[in-house]
């Protein structure tokens, strides 16, 4: 029940003032409870454009689509091809097969002109593939007796094991679908009696892959030595399933090639275990805590797109001028290393524009933020200070995690096609062969052909940079 002015006139001095005490007590609380339900609300408005949230994830507000509002900067140029673009147009090759398109009579007067000599006026060119038909090879041991007598046996090439088998080609085109293209075991077994007549179970898949699995874990090996050979790698994780549980698929990749695990944690003895403490190169990623731990001799670079994200949110719900600043002068660094790193550029001149972004960057810094997030991520820029702008120091080293990011989407599409790994060693499997394709990809190697070498258990020649 409320108290009446006739109640507080009756009240002593003593009693009022423990009153107003109370009162002061509980607005306090409840400013309090204000201010944390408004951070709430506004953590609630983050979406993939201003945070590390996937797309899916976003949320159209009052019913009504999200106009696209993409981070990237207008440049002023219109869409399409620009001036002095080179068109890429499908050229013209030595065909396997010609196909005349001669007249067969004159058409003015009738007459045939079968036999006649014709002169080539214009060729036009289609690629296509042949009927998809099996072919059903038998290898026949012989035996041959010499004229001194000794008969001589011939034998089967090592990779014919059974009495009636699938080939390779058919085995490297399963490995890669199953792996490349996420495709389940049944729609593979599907596909195959479907486009090639040809019955497979199950289990011949999975067979197919286990053997390409045994004979690729030393190349699972080989790629990550590879990548740890070179001037920087960048690395990211997500999470999938195994057995019905969160595990992460974790990857280092860089221009040559791309090194996936897949494993329960998603802490740093998972890097400690795989990638090692002896990497002497440059390390981008997104601020992970267990990637900041990683041993790096080189330095590390945190992904400027991740910061934009951040910056956008703080920009747009606390209206921060700062943040504004910061994602500016972000900008311009990235554009101010493809210039500073061009031949012929004074060397003096560029370790001065380096320098003076770092000092651009710690004035920044020195301004005092108000605003929750704003002041979370001012605080994160002055931990890192130093990774920030890393990737200057270098002509090749990338200012943001974009390629990492996009060797471990394929988690996600996985996961929402299979729903995860039904065992432990199945996910280990899939990382072994997912890290040998995309490999043999990057370094433009034709894959069907390099699956059926890992296959006969042949050595793939990667060549990795310096």
């Amino acid at each position: 029940m409320p108290i009446t002015a006739q109640e507080l006139e009756e009240l002593s001095r003593e009693e009022l003032i423990k009153i107003i005490i109370q009162l002061a007590r509980e607005n306090q609380v409840l400013t309090q409870l204000i201010k944390e339900l408004e951070h709430k609300l506004l953590l609630n408005g983050k979406d993939s454009r201003t945070s590390s949230k996937p797309p899916s994830s976003d949320q159209n507000k009052k019913g009504k689509p999200k106009r696209n509002q993409s981070l990237r900067e207008r440049t002023g140029k219109k869409p399409g091809g620009q001036l002095g673009h080179k068109g890429q147009t499908r050229q013209q090759t030595e065909p396997e097969e010609v196909v005349a398109c001669v007249p067969q009579e004159c058409q003015k007067c009738g007459q045939s002109l079968l036999g006649l000599t014709a002169d080539l006026v214009a060729r036009r060119q289609e690629l296509d593939i042949p009927p998809i038909k099996p072919i059903l090879r038998e290898y026949q041991v012989l035996r041959v007796r010499c004229g001194c007598g000794h008969e001589n046996q011939g034998e089967f090439p090592e990779h014919i094991k059974a009495p009636m088998q699938l080939g390779l080609n058919i085995k490297s085109l399963i490995s890669y679908l199953t792996t490349r293209h996420w495709m389940p075991y049944e729609r593979v077994t599907i596909m195959a009696e479907d486009l090639f007549n040809c019955k497979i179970s199950e289990g011949s898949v999975d067979n197919i892959l286990e053997g390409f699995y045994q004979n690729g874990k030393g190349l699972h090996k080989q790629i990550r030595d590879g990548i740890k050979q070179q001037n920087w790698a960048g690395s990211d994780e997500t999470g999938t399933r195994v057995e019905g549980k969160r595990w992460w698929q974790w990857v280092w990749q860089n221009f040559y090639g791309s090194y996936y695990v897949i494993r329960n944690s998603r802490g740093y003895k998972v890097i400690k275990e795989v990638f090692g403490e002896d990497y002497r190169g440059g390390l981008v990623h997104d601020c992970l805590s267990a990637q900041n731990m990683t041993v790096a001799k080189h330095g590390h670079q945190l992904c400027h797109e991740h910061l934009k994200r951040d910056l956008e949110f703080i920009i747009e719900a606390e209206e921060s001028k700062w943040g504004y600043m910061v994602k500016k002068l972000l900008s311009k660094s990235e554009r101010a290393r493809d210039i500073i790193w061009q031949p012929g550029f004074d060397r003096q001149l560029r370790q001065k524009v380096i320098n003076d972004y770092h000092q651009r960057l710690t004035a920044l810094l020195s301004l005092r933020t108000n605003t929750i997030e704003a002041r979370k991520l001012w605080k994160r820029l002055i931990k890192h200070y130093e990774k920030i702008f890393f990737f200057m120091n270098s002509p090749d080293i990338p200012y943001h995690n974009n390629s990492s990011e996009q060797a471990i989407r394929s988690a996600k599409i996985k996961l929402k096609i299979s729903g995860g790994f039904r065992s432990e060693h199945g996910a280990h499997r899939y990382a072994v062969l997912q890290s040998i394709i995309e490999t043999c990809k990057k370094q433009k190697m034709d894959v069907l052909n390099s699956i059926k070498q890992v296959l006969l258990g042949q050595p793939l020649a990667f060549q990795w940079g310096t």
